[in-house]
């Protein structure tokens, strides 16, 4: 008995001493706060190192990470389409490399920091990659991601000067590829308020059905974006999409999750009526623009057709 107790003691003391030479070694790779935080410039500009980067983020660290390189992408020199493709890539990026409830929160941030003229592109992209049918998902395990995420999301947009907005595109984000049609009540009944309700429903059945943000953009006193959809395209691609919400219901981690292998876009993607009618003037019946109409704008890309809609200069807004 007393050999027993011995060899018992010893494997105890083996295990524990792997166990610690284990998280040393997790430790090892990961990054001090001051290290990353010297990596957000190259992070904002090459992908390769914002993956790179995050990856070695503590988890308790991943949502301040998502704050900063956010901020910095706001402060870009660049083309609207540039700061576009570098809102979406950072969003996904931060969201592929957290896991369990850091994931929900990184999503929320992502809805809180993105500047509001810039959230139905991002919307779009995360919307794709979010999609119920591409995760392989089940209803009540799709109905259970978005609930929480939509949770997490009204608790930081509260933080907010357009709560109901940011809180609208979150949950947009998880309509856009729903199967289930009631998941729309299930979210809308997760706001705070019966006015933010009222608000979400008026602005979601056009931005759903015509990819319509103009209530919102409105909302939010901020005028569309205007973009190139060629660039845009290039810039943010299609080809390796992350699947960002299927690791979370079979509990895989986040880095085996769109491995680089040509994925199928989800169906909607491909399939996008090209005149969106956003405009704040009477737009024609057939696309098209206006006469002194010369710009065009990209409430999100497809895989071969792009979601356009045709912009009036604000100076002709009334």
């Amino acid at each position: 008995m007393k050999q027993f107790r011995a060899f018992l003691f010893v494997a105890v003391a083996m295990v524990a001493t792997l166990g610690v030479s284990v998280v040393s070694a997790e430790d090892a790779s990961a990054l001090t706060r001051a290290q990353w935080l010297k990596k957000i410039g190259a992070s904002v500009t090459q992908e390769s190192v914002l993956r790179e980067t995050v990856a070695k983020v503590l988890p308790e660290e991943r949502v301040e990470f998502t704050q900063r390189v956010l901020k910095a992408v706001k402060r870009l020199p660049v083309s609207p389409e540039e700061k576009s493709a570098s809102f979406v890539r950072t969003s996904v990026a931060c969201i592929a490399n957290a896991s369990g409830d850091v994931r929900y929160k990184v999503i929320a941030e992502v809805f809180a920091d993105v500047p509001v003229e810039f959230l139905p592109v991002v919307t779009e992209e995360l919307a794709k990659r979010f999609d119920q049918e591409y995760n392989k998902l089940s209803d009540e395990a799709y109905e259970r991601i978005a609930s929480a995420a939509i949770k997490a999301a009204v608790a930081r947009n509260a933080q907010t000067d357009e709560p109901s907005v940011r809180n609208t595109f979150a949950v947009l984000a998880f309509l856009r590829g729903a199967k289930n049609p009631k998941l729309r009540d299930v979210l809308l009944a997760l706001l705070p308020d019966d006015r933010m309700r009222g608000l979400a429903a008026s602005w979601l059945d056009p931005a759903l059905k015509d990819r319509n943000y103009e209530g919102l953009l409105a909302a939010a006193d901020v005028e569309p974006v205007t973009l190139s959809s060629e660039s845009l395209l290039r810039l943010v691609g299609h080809a390796n999409m992350d699947r960002l919400l299927a690791d979370m219901n079979a509990g895989q981690p986040a880095s085996l999750i769109g491995g680089g292998d040509l994925i199928q876009l989800p169906s909607y993607s491909i399939d996008q009526p090209v005149d969106f009618g956003i405009n704040r003037l009477p737009g024609p019946s057939t696309p098209g623009p206006y006469p002194d109409q010369t710009d065009i704008i990209i409430s999100g890309c497809g895989c071969d057709g792009v979601s356009l809609f045709w912009y009036t200069p604000s100076s002709h807004h009334k």
